[in-house]
């Protein structure tokens, strides 16, 4: 089976390191990493990886408009939000405006793992 490309994005570089570590030697290959809400939407055109795992809060420009200037680009991208601030609110936004899932900030390697596998990928 091939492994499911993954592009990262999160202002932290902290974070996007975690989750490299996390994929790493599992079915997921993270082929880019943008800390960057605008960068990334240029990248997702550019590779179209399989999920998009977006920061919620970034300067600049917020997950929320990455989310739909991602899902403008293709309607069936596999977009999943991940924060810390993870209210109700936020949740609902995301999901409402096109996210297929929200990730609570911090995870374990195992739990990540585990909720990534869970993903349904590109529509």
């Amino acid at each position: 089976m091939a492994r499911a490309s993954v592009m990262t994005v999160d202002d932290s570089a902290a974070i996007l390191t975690i989750i490299a570590a996390y994929l790493e030697d599992s079915e997921f290959d993270v082929v880019a990493s943008e800390r960057d809400g605008r960068r990334a939407v240029q990248r997702f055109g550019e590779i179209r990886p399989d999920i998009v795992l977006l920061d919620l809060i970034m300067p600049g420009q917020s997950g929320v408009e990455t989310l739909a200037q991602i899902l403008a680009i293709d309607p069936d991208a596999c977009v999943v939000m991940i924060s810390s601030l993870g209210t109700e609110d936020a949740i609902h936004e995301c999901l409402t405006t096109g996210a297929r899932s929200f990730l609570q900030k911090p995870f374990t390697r195992d739990d990540f793992l585990e909720f990534m596998r869970g993903v349904d990928g590109p529509a």
